[in-house]
């Protein structure tokens, strides 16, 4: 006789589990996007220096009336100091743009001292049928400042001028002679006229021209 099975001997057969549902992979997290680099901010430029507008000029700084003086042995040109002799700087500027100088001579040339023109009769006695006040001023006489020629009487000038050749030769002229203007360019012509061989009173054997002188 079979033994009969006891409940410990024959369990009812459990149903295996169904089995649990492996869980989803969890999907890995979107990987978070590196930020933007923030761009560098675009450099500021520098703010372009403010222009000072340059001072005007003084008239020590060459704003003066300016002349060219185109003589047979080369040019040369002079600036006239209206703010120290206004007077004779204008009379200059008259005879030079009515062509009073035009064709006249140095008349007498000083080695070392001065060549001096403007004589409308070549032997230092002409003028130009007036005549123009002092103005002494505190301008040294040096090379290549202009100066008015005159007579004893100081306010004798007219037409004749002269140019110094160096400082030590004309510095006795200071507060004597009227300085009206100085050669800004072609000093060279002015040394060469200097150099001309002349008599004993100064007056060259071969006297040079002043061909034309311009205002400008």
């Amino acid at each position: 006789m079979a033994k009969t099975l006891t409940k410990t001997a024959a369990k009812t057969k459990v149903n295996a589990k169904t089995p649990v549902k492996a869980k989803a992979p969890v999907k890995a997290k979107t990987p978070v996007k590196a930020k933007t680099p923030v761009k560098a901010k675009t450099p500021v430029k520098a703010k372009a220096p403010v222009k000072v507008p340059a001072k005007t000029m003084t008239k020590s700084n060459n704003i003066f009336p300016t002349a060219r003086v185109e003589t047979s042995l080369g040019n040369f040109e002079v600036e006239l100091w209206k703010d120290v002799a206004p007077k004779h700087a204008a009379n200059f500027l008259k005879l030079a743009k009515s062509g009073f100088y035009d064709g006249l001579i140095f008349h007498r040339i000083l080695a070392g001292f001065v060549i001096q023109g403007g004589c409308p009769d070549g032997d230092g006695t002409g003028g130009p049928g007036w005549e123009v006040e002092a103005e002494f001023n505190n301008r040294r006489h040096e090379a290549g400042v202009l100066s008015m020629a005159r007579s004893a009487d100081p306010n004798s000038a007219g037409s004749q001028f002269f140019v110094c050749l160096t400082r030590d030769g004309c510095k006795h002229l200071d507060g004597q002679y009227t300085a009206f203007g100085k050669v800004t360019s072609g000093m060279d012509t002015v040394e060469k006229l200097g150099a001309l061989a002349c008599d004993r009173n100064g007056m060259p054997k071969n006297p040079p021209k002043m061909v034309k002188v311009s205002v400008t």
